[in-house]
This record gives structure tokens, sequence and C-alpha cells, in this order.
């Protein structure tokens, strides 16, 4: 078995693969597909919402990415329509000739309480956040099965594993997540289809976080590195995630967050 998986540097070169990247508008979500593009694969990359701001980020990515691969048409997609993700990736199938990686990426946080959350707020931060991985997952899963084999990365985010006060809705969403990818990574692994989780931690543009200086943060003197990172830091993992080397790793959660959890 051994002498077929790829160990040194060839393990990152993705060329040949298809892949999909959903909710590429935010910082991971771009970071992963500019790597993506730069290890060989052929991307496509879709906004989570039809606004207007995610709709040209989306372009402005698909521009970048074509430099060092095929230009492909970035998408505007509401990913919280289970019907529209369908017949997204069924044209992304078609254009491409098939699926091999998808990654998810949405990320809509609500910093409020949890007395103060109303029933909409609630449902359209677990929409985007939760259901949008769902609809995407259960389309190109269909697609992976039928191929035998695929990589599937979902990212959510720390909070979802350790909870914070005041983002009760975003927390449960990224939580879901979570445990999704370890039901998917049960029935798809014995397709040749495998199913993780990246789950950052505090990045330089994560709401909230203020002043970077750790003397001055309280925030960040509980990141053992004493500082937030940054969205390169998340795509290697990616790249090893999505390429062959990775095999045998299914169903897990990586956090990326320099060491948060780690603090009592």
């Amino acid at each position: 078995m051994w002498e077929n998986v790829k160990l040194g540097p060839e393990a990152f070169d993705l060329s040949g693969k298809r892949a999909l990247v959903v909710g590429a508008a935010s910082s991971v979500g771009r970071a992963i597909a500019l790597a993506l593009g730069e290890a060989g694969a052929d991307v496509t990359v879709t906004s989570a919402t039809p606004a207007a701001s995610e709709a040209l980020a989306v372009k402005r990515l698909a521009r970048q990415i074509a430099v060092t691969g095929p230009r492909r048409e970035p998408q505007a997609l509401d990913a919280s329509l289970g019907t529209a993700v369908q017949v997204m990736v069924r044209q992304v199938v078609k254009d491409m000739g098939g699926l091999d990686v998808l990654v998810t990426a949405p990320d809509l946080f609500l910093g409020k309480a949890a007395e103060k959350t109303n029933d909409v707020e609630w449902s359209r931060v677990l929409s985007a956040n939760l259901s949008s991985v769902f609809y995407a997952c259960r389309a190109a899963g269909r697609e992976m099965i039928r191929q035998g084999w695929g990589r599937i990365i979902n990212v959510a985010s720390a909070m979802g594993e350790r909870g914070l006060a005041n983002s009760a809705a975003y927390c449960a969403a990224k939580a879901g997540v979570m445990n999704l990818t370890r039901a998917l990574a049960q029935e798809w692994g014995p397709h040749g289809v495998t199913v993780n989780c990246i789950a950052p931690g505090w990045l330089e543009d994560s709401p909230g976080l203020g002043e970077p200086d750790p003397q001055a943060n309280r925030l960040i003197r509980f990141i053992p590195m004493r500082r937030p990172g940054n969205a390169d830091e998340v795509a290697p993992l990616a790249l090893w995630l999505a390429s062959e080397a990775s095999g045998y790793v299914n169903g897990q959660t990586f956090f990326v967050d320099g060491g948060l959890l780690c603090h009592l």
C-alpha cells in the first residue's frame, strides 16, 4: 500500500483534480481556492450569498486563479437554497467533466446575546453556515460516490468546539458543521470519499478581534502564539486534505488556532 502513497512534495501536486470552493469570498475560502489553483487543480469558485460584494469578490478571485490554470466562470449563489446548489453543482460537473474536491467555507457571523437574537437572525445564521454546507456536500457527494473518489473539506470554526458568549447562533452552526462532517465521513468513506473539517481560530480579519497587541488585547493573550492567524496559514492543510496523501484521514476536525484550545 505505502508504495502507492505520495509522501514528498509531489503529494501537493493536484494537477488533473477538479475543485469547487463554495463561499470563496471569505478570507479562508479565498486562500484555499488560490492554493488549489497554484497546486494545479482546475478550480471553480462561488459566493455563499447573492450579495453584490461577494459576487464581485469571487469574480476577482476567478481572474487570479486563471493566471495559473483554466479560466472558470465564477458563480454568484445563494448557498442556503438546496435546489440552487444542486443546479450549480451539476453545471460545474458538466463544465469540468467531474468533481474531485469540494471546499465549503461560508462564514456569516452574528455577535449578539442569545436573548436578543430573533427568529429571523437565528434562521439566517444557521442557513448560511450549516444548511449551505449540507446542500453542497449532498450535491457533490452524489457525484463523487458515482466516480468512486472524492475529497470534501468543510471550514468550521474553533468557536464550534468551545463556544463563546454573545455568538450562540454562529457557535451552534459551526458545531453542526463538525458533526455533519463526522456523519458524512461514515456514510461516504466506503465509497472512496473522505470528509474532513478545518476549524480556524481567531484570524486577522475575525469580527471583534480588536487591537492585535497582546498587551492591550485580553483575547490575544489567550492564544499561546500571542497573535491572530492568517488565512494563508490554513491553506496548506487544505491542500494536504485534498490530495491523495490524506487518503486514510476521514471524519476529522483540524484546529488551526495557534494553540487557543489548549488554554484552560
